[in-house]
Formats: C-alpha cells, structure tokens, sequence
C-alpha cells in the first residue's frame, strides 16, 4: 500500500507547493494522499482544486503544534475547512508567530547578524514563516555551512536566537480537530521520549477527547519503535497511520510516499477514503 498521510508545502516549512506535491503524488501513485501544514490550513482548498483535477484520492490534513516537554504534534484529518473554532484558534497561533519572527530577527542582528525579516518572508514563499526559512538565510549569507549548524547553533530549542512558538495543549488540539469532524492522530511519536506505559497513559487520555489514531510507520521510527507503538495502538484500540513528513529541500533525506504492508492500516485507510467519498 503506498500512500503518504503526513507532508508540508511552502504554507507552512515545505519547498513544494500545493499542486507540485499533488502532481508528485500521482507521479508515484498514491492510493491516498494529505498535506499537513503546521498550524494552518491556508494550502487545503489548492489541494482539493488539484487533486480533483489531477486524479488523486486526498484528505484534508493539518499538524497542530501542542504544548509538551518534548516535540508533540497531532495530526489532523478530512477537516471541515470553514469551522470557526479550528479557525479561530489557528489564527492565534499564527499572529504570534509573526510577532515571534520580528522576535528572532532581532535577535539574530543584536548577536551581529546582517538580516531582516523581509529576507526571511521572501525566503519563505508562502504565508507561514518558520525557522527553516531562518536557516536558509543564515546558509544563503555565508554564516553557516548548513541548516543542521544553523539550528545547532542559534535557531533549535533553546539555542541563542530561538523564541518559543505559542502552542495548543494536546486534548484542545484533539477536541478542536474532533469537532472540526476531523480525525486527531498523534504524530511522529517517537520524539516524545516516553515509555510504553507513559505514552499509553497520554493515549488513554486523549481518547476522553476524540484520539483516533497514532502515526506508527514513519521514516525515522526503528523497527522496535514501530512494534511498540502498534502494540500501543492495539492495546488502545487506536487506528494506526503513516506518513514521510516530506518538506521538500528543507529535509532532502525524505522523498514523499510510504510503502507499508500491514491489514491494521488497510483498516485505518479504509475509514479514510470513506469519509472522502
């Protein structure tokens, strides 16, 4: 089954576009396929448009960063595009990014930096700015060898340059995608850093607010990763997902698709094209 649930176009920290992802998509011939900016649904209604046009099964999708002490993001799926809840508290979110942006320039020229935030906003091509687009500048100057130096250095958690982003606690962001008539899935759950039993309880949890699922075939999950969260799954009584996170050049070590072979997603994905139909 090849299919691809989780990537990023230049809404949000994707070189790609809308239609260039969906054309990519029917050029390895996607069963099902969903874009899922960051905090936005700004590229969803191009999706659709050329989706339809190019032949391609896709779901609305989204990644809502949540407050957590380590990276935790909820997928979101077949969203209700004009819900003014979701809406609203995307909104937030994104207006205190851009007072974050002006933060991190700031930053950046008092450490003696040369840029401006008008260089970052072009680097970006599109309405989210984030740090890769900080990255990319810092690269394009001479100032770093690489992105991984730039966030290393100055741009990654914690670092000299680096504000913290307003986030969503993890059971508003299920709730908000669960009354959107979404699916709330959570992401990558490995970079959570928790045990078995820790990770169970958070699932448990969340399930009180809507959890429907946990993303267990991801590139960078290790074979042990991927039992653990699928017996997780299993115990939970969670549906299972994949996706590559493909962003494009901003990580060019992910091409965009997931071959998986497992009747667990089968199920997951047939509940998917159904709620498209």
């Amino acid at each position: 089954m090849l299919l691809d649930l989780h990537s990023h176009s230049t809404f949000s920290d994707g070189t790609f576009t809308p239609e260039e992802l969906i054309l990519k998509a029917k050029e390895k011939n996607l069963s099902l396929y969903s874009i899922t900016d960051h905090d936005n649904l700004g590229g969803q209604e191009e999706a659709i448009f050329y989706s339809k046009k190019y032949g391609i099964n896709y779901i609305t999708g989204l990644e809502i960063s949540c407050k957590f002490k380590n990276m935790f993001d909820i997928l979101g799926y077949n969203i209700s595009l004009d819900n003014l809840e979701l809406n609203n508290a995307l909104k937030k979110v994104q207006d205190f990014r851009k007072n974050r942006n002006k933060l991190m320039v700031e930053k950046l020229v008092s450490l003696g930096f040369d840029i401006t935030l008008e260089e970052v906003i072009n680097e970006a091509q599109g309405d989210v700015v984030g740090r890769p687009h900080f990255a990319r500048v810092l690269l394009n100057k001479g100032y770093v060898k690489d992105r991984d130096e730039a966030f290393e250095k100055y741009l990654g958690d914690g670092k000299i340059a680096y504000i913290p982003k307003e986030k969503i606690e993890p059971k508003d962001a299920v709730r908000l995608i669960k009354n959107a008539g979404g699916f709330p899935v959570i992401a990558h759950p490995k970079y959570l850093r928790l045990s078995y039993d820790e990770l169970k309880n958070i699932i448990l949890e969340l399930k009180e607010y809507g959890l429907w699922g946990i993303e267990v075939y991801y590139p960078k999950h290790s074979n042990k990763e991927i039992k653990m969260f699928r017996d997780l799954a299993i115990e939970t009584n969670l549906f299972i997902t994949t996706g590559s996170d493909f962003h494009g050049a901003n990580k060019p070590d992910i091409d965009l698709g997931m071959n998986v072979d497992d009747e667990l997603l089968k199920i997951s994905i047939d509940i998917l094209m159904e709620a498209i139909k």
